[in-house]
């Protein structure tokens, strides 16, 4: 029986690289506030937001398991998490309902940035945390778990598209 090749990344790793991908977008999203028209900037806050979505709901229902029952004294630490993902999904929600709403004045313009911006800070304070707190226990899970485990965590570390 030929056996499964190693994994070349570290799980805490690709947590990593999957917070710095959706740095990327949400500076993407600031980003389209300068176009002339919000058509890209309605796009763009739907495809990031369902891609900061599905991040967290793998994380809540796959990895964060997994790591709870590896390593228990991570427990309250995972429960902050799913806390800050309730909090994140609430500002998610609240900036899609205010770019759905948005007209395309000066105003609008500034609320949106505020939104943004403040989703951004959110985020950059969440991940900071993720990543102190666990990428170390998800990197020591590496080759260690079974097929259907690994799966699972490697479900909530995939780079978003």
């Amino acid at each position: 029986m030929v056996e499964p090749p190693a994994r070349l990344v570290a799980f805490g790793n690709q947590l990593v690289q999957v917070h710095i991908a959706l740095r990327e977008r949400v500076e993407e999203l600031g980003d389209a506030l300068n176009a002339p028209d919000l058509r890209d900037l309605r796009a763009h806050c739907l495809s990031f937001c369902a891609a900061v979505t599905r991040h967290h709901t793998a994380e809540d229902d796959g990895a964060f398991p997994v790591l709870a029952r590896e390593h228990p004294e991570l427990r309250p630490v995972l429960d902050e998490l799913a806390r800050d993902h309730v909090i994140v999904s609430d500002a998610l929600d609240a900036l899609t309902r205010l770019v759905g709403e948005a007209g395309d004045d000066e105003a609008a313009r500034s609320a949106l940035r505020t939104e943004v911006d403040s989703v951004a800070a959110l985020l950059e304070t969440h991940f900071t945390y993720e990543e102190r707190k666990i990428a170390a226990a998800l990197s020591a899970l590496t080759g260690e778990l079974g097929a259907a485990d690994a799966e699972l965590v490697a479900r909530a570390t995939a780079v978003p598209d």
